[in-house]
């Protein structure tokens, strides 16, 4: 991206750009061509890093999701400073998920606070809303040294890769 993003004083924490870096070099070994004309889904956005990144890079287009209505100033925020165009969800993500029907996306970013404990919820709600006739990649961001999740076994658990004090779990989201 190039430019700092604004960052609201409320405990939310953009991904690194070591992170970032390293996400988006490992998605070119899932996507030909990395995100580039991808349909993203960026839940619990917080700032937005990992959608906007996204943009940045071509994807087709970036929906955020966030409940927390400071963090969806940030994201509309930096949208404005970078000059992109992207829907942007004020909601909590489950809510979001229950209510939606057909999504039709290629990567999801999942990256919740990290004692969040409802992400397998999360999973079996994405996994009903969206339209699983194509390929859909997870990332999710976590704390690392947890014990991998129960509701990772049901879907396709593919890479795991820790960076400092955070891990990034790849997993396709198979039917």
């Amino acid at each position: 991206m190039g430019k700092k993003l604004y960052v609201p004083d409320i405990g939310v924490r953009p991904a690194t750009n070591l992170v970032r870096e390293a996400i988006f070099s490992t998605l070119h070994s899932f996507f030909e061509g990395g995100v580039r004309d991808l349909h993203v889904l960026d839940l619990f956005a917080g700032t937005g890093s990992l959608g906007l990144e996204a943009i940045s890079r071509g994807a087709g287009s970036v929906t955020f999701v966030d409940r927390d209505a400071e963090s969806v100033r940030a994201i509309q925020k930096n949208l404005e400073i970078l000059r992109y165009t992207a829907q942007v969800v004020r909601s909590d993500v489950i809510q979001y998920l229950k209510r939606s029907r057909r999504l039709e996306f290629d990567l999801v970013f999942m990256d919740p606070p990290y004692r969040y404990e409802r992400c397998g919820e999360v999973v079996k709600y994405l996994r009903t809303a969206l339209a699983l006739q194509r390929r859909v990649l997870l990332v999710h961001e976590r704390a690392y040294g947890q014990e991998l999740p129960d509701w990772m076994a049901e879907i396709c658990f593919m890479r795991r890769r820790r960076y400092g004090q955070t891990e990034i779990l790849y997993a396709e989201l198979c039917s």
